[in-house]
């Protein structure tokens, strides 16, 4: 029986050309496994956010009695593919890996046995190659939820946790990397309550950090100093940020239904303001 095969999925064509060649060889492989009894593309490749900096991520549909053999020899298989420099099994899915490749291309295969299609949590697919109408069974992406509000929480708080301890890192320890690192540890969990706060977002890739925030966000976060293992460039950089966190990160989590904890926020203020003092 004839399968339909796509040789040239629109996509590709948003990846640097390396990936072509890589895409090719894959398919050759899988057209000749009878092992394999789907291929899909994946990630944003199948979300339709793709863009010159994305991987090459792919799905397969093992056929069950074959899944322990096939996970067993993925390494063989790969290196028909394609030489990589580094190549990990994802441990939550038997013969599922990603991989760097010897042109630094990344190359990513998530593995699944046909019977766990129905309950698949990977919703987002583009069909490549299906020989027995697999696609079907695959349940379609479910409405994107809100904002974790229990998670925000937990983030605030998290951010004034380590907000206390960086001026102790200054002062007691006079530990600059450590207290850079915790500068540089209270921007990301304000990136990530922000970009918390704009959930529901379209589907997109982990590494596609500016597009979950508002041009206002990307503004103000662009905008906080970087800070160098000097006494004073700390300073800088946390007051910024926890000015950042108390203004902008507090009218977020307001806007999207959260509780500020606004005890926990004027005391650690309070012993910033007066072990850290303003340059």
């Amino acid at each position: 029986m004839a399968v339909d095969v796509d040789r040239s999925p629109a996509p590709l064509a948003a990846l640097v050309p390396s990936y072509r060649p890589i895409f090719d060889r894959l398919l050759a492989v899988c057209e000749g496994d009878e092992r394999i009894r789907a291929f899909w593309l994946s990630g944003s490749l199948a979300k339709g956010t793709a863009d010159a900096g994305s991987d090459l991520d792919c799905m397969l549909a093992i056929r069950d009695g074959d899944l322990a053999e096939f996970a067993a020899g993925w390494r063989e298989w790969l290196a028909t593919i394609t030489p990589t420099l580094i190549a990990r099994e994802l441990p939550f899915a038997p013969g599922s890996f990603y991989s760097t490749t010897t042109g630094c291309e990344r190359l990513d295969v998530v593995c699944e046995p046909v019977s766990k299609l129905p309950t698949s949590q990977h919703r987002y697919r583009r069909v490549v190659f299906d020989r027995d109408g697999l696609d079907a069974a695959v349940p379609a992406p479910g409405p994107r939820p809100g904002p974790d509000l229990d998670r925000l929480r937990s983030m605030v708080e998290e951010f004034f946790r380590v907000e206390a301890i960086v001026p102790v890192m200054l002062n007691q320890r006079r530990d600059y990397l450590c207290a850079v690192n915790g500068v540089q540890s209270l921007q990301l969990m304000l990136y990530n309550v922000l970009a918390e706060c704009n959930q529901p977002q379209p589907p997109m890739g982990i590494k596609q950090w500016s597009a979950r925030l508002t041009p206002e966000q990307r503004q103000i976060l662009t905008a906080l100093p970087v800070a160098a293992p000097e006494y004073d460039s700390i300073a800088v950089g946390l007051r910024a940020t926890g000015n950042a966190m108390r203004t902008s990160g507090r009218a977020a989590v307001t806007v999207c239904g959260g509780t500020w904890p606004v005890d926990l926020d004027e005391g650690v203020q309070h012993f910033v303001d007066q072990s850290v003092p303003a340059p």
